[in-house]
């Protein structure tokens, strides 16, 4: 019976969320695929990772795009994160990922979010039901709402037991305080590994805040922050370590006219542009006034009940931590509007690479949902709470006057959508939504009996449903063409694929707008992404001369983007193959070694004469070599070199920390060719050359992430038997 009950609550928590998800597990008329950078970079991200492992092998090279990347350097893959490992694991329908199985994914994530806010609310003290409530806010309504881009959501889901086990670690008898802090530093990591670094950060900032804040013996206080974030930058390091490897040698898009490198600031003016707008302030309680993908809706019950919480409780340390933070939140992710953000910036380490301030957004959510779960528990005042769960001192005379001002409010929106309706003015109807919904939840604060509880948490259902999922794409070419250009180009690709050599691909993007190279398995040059080895960028990459070089010999498109182009191929989408006569080969052998040189420049004979770094090899001077690449997988390749004198193999992938050579099985030097690329030494006569991507940061971080497993495994089982 005791189990029973203990598992109730995260029961109907679990049947809430898939009821809630209906359009997109209970039909097949929507998606959330259709979003943002969804269908054009993470869908191919996870096609190619899910198409590896069923390869049985584990993917941590991606070669289809940019001359080849590291996929834990780059971090937003998520190739790190093992939930995800669950989902390339999922059976495919003819090797594709299957959109039923993706749907699933994202709402037993949110669930998964909702189920560690509900954690937190029960180590509150909150009732089931408030707890549910609490677990349905963070998961339904805004950030973990509105983010579709799992690298983001997937930090989001962990965040509340973050603060489970650090208000734990903070409390007054010290009991268990390194175990906590532990814990808590632990699931801070695995937020990290999920993809991204935005969200984290500021999560890393409120706890640094939550403990310094804690008035507590100093040096318990330091032992708490010391023992939390060593398992932070432990439990993470099979993310952090590969990303900050890869970071030193990468530039990204921060928003600027041109990518930045590792060391240069993010100007503040790109922290304003993708800071959350004043107006959106107005859209944390307002149907369809919030703007952009992290928006903090969640609505007008919601909010009342979490101030109500905020007011009744204020007494309890963890509320006046919980508004803080939520607080905090909001004030930080106003960006330019806020001069705080600002000091943030110009101070703390790492804020300035942080440049989506609305992203601070999460910590209003884990603020506001724990707050709501303590507003409910304030309309139950007469009667005997829970077992466990410690009541307010909330009572008639102040939910008397907070239903009077919700229902002031609900009337004047609902005379302001009349207004607007007889003057023909258009607006968005969902203001009468928030105006009904202000009025029956005035109604509610007089209702002191567990049904009014039910009652509360099925209009906060209703309310979010007008918001969360409201605008989810449809399955209707003319409207949302996006995933029906997944399927438009299998012609193209099997066609490159067909003619049986290694070769490169530029493909128009605006016909097409996804990564066509990793969602077809084919290696195409440009690609959308957020970062490119910096080597590789200091060439000229798109000039003509500089892709034949690197072997491009395909281009996907409409018309031909240079004269000497020929068209060999036309697919049922309409698009082209131009083949590219004056494309290198993938691998070849050079003769001669100087010190400096361009590629782009048209004097330099890049066929039969490569640059180095350093000290150049001296090389025999002759011609008619033989070099083929019968093997080029994600982790390793082959070639094949008959060598009439000794001369460097060159193949024009990028050079990367983590590639070892060996030439018929003899460890060899993988030399930077041409600044960018890889060139091994070989003598004359018949050799194997292969490479291998070896990584030590991904596998030195792996085994600091399962040792910090371990590890918490160990501090759980302690704390649970103290």
């Amino acid at each position: 019976m005791k189990i029973g009950r203990r598992f109730a609550g995260p029961g109907l928590l679990f049947m809430i969320c898939v009821l809630f998800h209906w359009k997109l597990v209970l039909t097949n008329q929507y998606t959330w695929l259709e979003a943002g950078d969804i269908g054009s970079l993470i869908m191919p991200w996870f096609q190619f990772q899910a198409g590896e492992w069923h390869q049985w092998r584990f993917p941590m090279w991606d070669p289809n795009s940019w001359a080849g990347q590291p996929l834990f350097g780059q971090a937003q893959p998520g190739a790190a994160y093992p939930l995800n490992w669950l989902l390339f694991w999922m059976p495919l329908e003819r090797g594709w990922l299957r959109q039923d199985v993706l749907h699933w994914f994202y709402v037993l994530v949110h669930y998964l979010a909702g189920l560690t806010a509900y954690a937190l609310c029960r180590d509150l003290g909150r009732s089931r039901l408030a707890s549910i409530l609490g677990g349905i806010v963070y998961s339904l309504a805004g950030y973990v709402a509105s983010i579709d881009s799992p690298q983001m959501l997937h930090g989001a889901v962990w965040a509340p037991l973050v603060f489970l086990f650090l208000f734990r670690a903070t409390a007054p008898d010290g009991r268990g305080s390194i175990r906590n802090a532990g814990l808590s530093g632990f699931f801070l990591g695995v937020t990290w590994l999920a993809g991204h670094h935005q969200m984290q950060i500021f999560l890393s900032l409120a706890v640094i805040a939550v403990v310094a804040s804690s008035q507590k013996p100093v040096a318990r206080m330091i032992r708490v922050a010391v023992v939390a974030f060593a398992m932070t930058g432990l439990t993470s390091a099979f993310q952090t370590i590969p990303a900050a490897e890869y970071g030193r040698l990468a530039v990204r898009w921060v928003g600027t006219d041109k990518p930045q490198g590792l060391q240069e600031t993010v100007p503040y003016s790109v922290h304003a542009q993708y800071a959350l707008k004043p107006i959106s302030l107005i859209g944390i309680f307002v149907a369809g006034v919030e703007q952009g993908p992290y928006n903090a809706f969640v609505g007008v019950v919601a909010l009342t009940f979490a101030i109500l919480g905020a007011i009744f409780w204020w007494r309890e340390r963890h509320v006046r931590w919980l508004a803080a933070i939520g607080l905090g939140g909001i004030v930080f992710a106003l960006g330019g509007n806020s001069v705080f953000h600002g000091m943030l910036y110009a101070l703390a380490p790492l804020v300035e690479k942080a440049r989506v301030p609305a992203a601070a957004t999460l910590l209003f959510a884990v603020g506001v949902a724990p707050l709501a779960a303590y507003g409910l528990d304030s309309l139950r005042w007469r009667q005997e709470p829970d077992r466990g769960v410690r009541r307010g001192p909330g009572g008639p005379p102040h939910l008397a006057q907070a239903g009077w001002i919700l229902a002031g409010f609900g009337a004047v929106l609902a005379v302001g959508c009349l207004l607007f309706y007889a003057a023909k003015v258009s607006f968005d109807d969902r203001l009468m939504i928030t105006s009904l919904c202000a009025i029956l939840a005035a109604g509610l604060l007089r209702i002191s009996n567990r049904s009014g509880g039910w009652a509360a948490l099925g209009l906060v259902l209703f309310e979010l449903g007008n918001v969360t999922d409201y605008n989810l794409a449809t399955a209707n070419r003319a409207t949302h063409p996006y995933l029906y250009k997944l399927a438009e180009h299998f012609d193209l690709a099997g066609y490159v694929r067909g003619q049986g050599e290694a070769a490169r691909i530029v493909y128009d993007d605006k016909a097409i707008p996804y990564n066509i190279g990793d969602w077809y398995g084919i290696e195409t040059f440009n690609a959308y992404a957020a970062s490119v080895p910096g080597s590789l960028w200091r060439h000229q990459v798109f000039s003509p001369r500089v892709q034949d070089i690197l072997g491009v010999r395909y281009y996907f498109g409409l018309t031909p983007p240079r004269a000497d182009l020929r068209e060999v191929f036309e697919g049922r989408s309409g698009l082209k193959i131009f083949e590219n006569p004056q494309a290198f080969p993938r691998a070849w052998a050079v003769h001669a070694a100087v010190r400096a040189g361009d590629l782009a420049d048209p004097k330099f004979d890049a066929r039969h004469t490569v640059f180095l770094e350093g000290e150049a090899p001296r090389l025999a001077g002759c011609e008619g070599d033989d070099v083929w690449m019968p093997h080029h997988q994600p982790n390793y390749v082959m070639i094949r070199a008959t060598m009439n004198c000794q001369g460097m193999v060159i193949l024009t992938d990028s050079w990367f920390p983590g590639w070892t050579a060996t030439v018929d099985g003899r460890r060899a030097v993988i030399e930077k060719a041409y600044g960018a690329f890889r060139g091994v030494v070989v003598d004359a006569g018949d050799h194997t050359i292969e490479m291998r991507y070896r990584p030590w940061s991904v596998y030195v971080g792996a085994a600091m992430s399962a040792a910090a497993g371990l590890i918490a495994l160990w501090m759980g089982i302690g704390a649970r038997k103290a």
